[in-house]
């Protein structure tokens, strides 16, 4: 291994990773999210906690998100005790650690790796997500370096979610033991958009014994880090019926000689509907998981092995090459969650900024989205701020930013790709109320218009909406203009932003020379008159003669600077 900054490097192998935790280490690291498809997914910390979604991690997580950065309480666990001696820990740093032996958390793309040595048995827990199904495979290899023949139960547990709130939805969830796979099944029929879906928890088969009982597992205080179903001499009751405190708890007994070596696999996914669940795990367990998982490594090696720097710092290296076009796709782009949030949703000016960066790696998807994000506009203009792509609801708002995003990452697209036919793709518009004089905003789910246009008239109909100015000859601020933070500067419709001057100047001087290509001079000369003037306001208005104004509130008075 090889190290830079005290965080990690590449194997020897080639294959890149960060180590982010060595030896027994406190300090809290960032969480990954692993992800090689847009409809499935975990997010995982360095001490081994995190939860699951499928299709959408806002609405449909099947295992808890957690925003509590002081405990960090995990939604699911692999839990190993010793038959004989009733010792219990796990192969993470949570929920069990042991303060005495030393931990490894190390997170590639598309995998997280986590091992530990304790108790005389060296524990591997591999986790990753096929490029093309909606299930999870984590691989706990068990290595016995002891001197004597060991006996040890593995019990895979998870604390289901099926919506968005555990404390909301746990009523409703239904949980059973698929009589074909011997798998635990489980669905939420309260859940009005994925109550169909059927998700479900399985040991390759190999359980001897369940439970979906949470309070029996648990213990009546829900204690992880000390469960009362694996106290010394207890055993799961194989409970499954409705109306429980649901979880999903699995267990297998494995017996390993001295320097034996084992492998155990979980599957934990969500399917259309049982019959389609049973497939799903009827291909994996047949599956060769070494190929599945040389398939996801080859799959983030195609896609980031296309732009490769060089520079004197390896950190920033790997940072560039790596980490921040993976995270870019997986977090931003495909899950849409992150530790602070779990949106589910896209947001209109957030995932544009975003395919920005993968124009050049993977142009499929950021031509994807461009046209994505210009099927959420009203036919008046203006777009959906952010939208569930599930169902297309979304809020309307008087954000002042948005509408100039998709000619200004069109033009960077088409720049990049040279695939100006883009601009002759046409979608459709929104059909919706619009916001009364005294709505900042308004959540609803629109109609899709009879009306359509090009990807061209889309963008040059959000620019033309974009050229109110105020009194210093600035864009007027809305409720936001890029910082939602300053949502109340200009509530009353008359406050003016600085920032969003110079970036209508960027996006209208880069959108006025695709007109001209398109014949369209009119629009380009009124866009580069109107780029001129902000020009003038810009300097004339918001430079202070140190430093420039941040905006004018609704009063005319100005802001700090920025």
């Amino acid at each position: 291994m090889e190290f830079f900054n005290g965080l990690g490097g590449f194997t020897n192998n080639g294959r890149k990773y960060l180590t982010i935790l060595e030896g027994n280490d406190r300090t809290p690291a960032p969480w990954l999210n692993v992800v090689s498809n847009p409809s499935f997914g975990f997010q995982v910390s360095t001490e081994g906690s995190g939860f699951t979604w499928s299709v959408n991690s806002q609405q449909n997580q099947l295992t808890p998100w957690s925003n509590d950065p002081v405990c960090d309480r995990p939604g699911e666990a692999v839990y190993v005790r010793d038959e004989e001696t009733g010792e219990v820990w796990v192969p993470t740093a949570l929920p069990i650690r042991n303060k005495t032996a030393s931990y490894a958390a190390r997170h590639g793309q598309g995998y997280s790796r986590f091992n530990h040595v304790s108790h005389g048995i060296e524990l591997e827990l591999a986790g990753f997500v096929p490029v093309d199904d909606s299930i999870k495979i984590s691989r706990l290899m068990i290595t016995n370096h002891s001197r004597r023949a060991r006996h040890l139960s593995i019990t895979a547990y998870v604390d289901w979610v099926l919506g968005q709130n555990r404390s909301a939805s746990a009523p409703f969830v239904v949980t059973e033991i698929d009589p074909e796979t011997g798998a635990v099944f489980a669905r939420n029929p309260w859940n009005d958009q994925f109550g169909e879906r059927v998700a479900f928890l399985d040991l390759n088969g190999r359980q001897t014994s369940w439970t979906c009982d949470r309070s029996e597992f648990l213990g009546r205080d829900g204690s992880v880090d000390r469960p009362l179903g694996l106290t010394p001499g207890t055993s799961l009751s194989n409970r499954v019926v409705a109306g429980l405190d649901p979880c999903g708890t699995l267990q297998t007994q494995v017996r390993l000689t001295a320097t034996d070596r084992m492998e155990i696999v979980l599957f934990l996914g969500q399917a259309a509907n049982g019959t389609a669940a049973q497939s799903l795990l009827a291909k994996y367990r047949s599956a060769d998981l070494d190929a599945v998982f040389a398939a996801v490594t080859r799959h983030w090696d195609d896609t980031l092995g296309v732009v490769q720097v060089r520079t004197p710092d390896r950190a920033m290296d790997i940072l560039l090459n790596r980490w921040l076009p993976y995270q870019t796709l997986a977090c931003r782009v495909w899950a849409r969650t992150a530790f602070y949030q779990a949106s589910g949703a896209y947001g209109f000016p957030d995932q544009l900024q975003d395919v920005m960066a993968l124009c050049v790696s993977r142009p499929d998807l950021a031509r994807e989205h461009v046209l994505r994000a210009a099927g959420r506009q009203f036919v008046e203009g203006d777009v959906q701020h952010r939208w569930l792509p599930e169902s297309g609801r979304g809020v309307r708002t008087r954000v002042s930013d948005d509408r100039g995003w998709p000619a200004f990452v069109v033009a960077h697209y088409v720049e990049v790709t040279g695939d100006i036919a883009v601009l002759d793709e046409t979608t459709p518009f929104l059909d919706g109320p619009v916001l009364k004089d005294d709505e900042h905003d308004a959540f609803f789910l629109p109609v899709i218009s009879t009306k359509t246009a090009s990807l061209f008239d889309h963008c040059a109909l959000a620019l033309d909406n974009s050229l109110t100015t105020g009194a210093h000859g600035l864009p007027l601020m809305g409720t936001g203009d890029w910082n939602d933070g300053m949502d109340a500067v200009g509530e009353n419709g008359q406050a003016e932003s600085v920032w969003l001057g110079w970036f209508l100047y960027a996006a209208l001087d880069a959108f006025a020379g695709l007109a001209e290509q398109r014949d369209k001079a009119q629009c380009a000369l009124d866009w580069r008159r109107h780029a001129a003037s902000l020009k003038v306001s810009l300097d004339r208005e918001a430079w202070d003669g140190d430093w420039y104004r941040r905006a004018f509130f609704d009063d005319g008075s100005p802001s700090a600077p920025s």
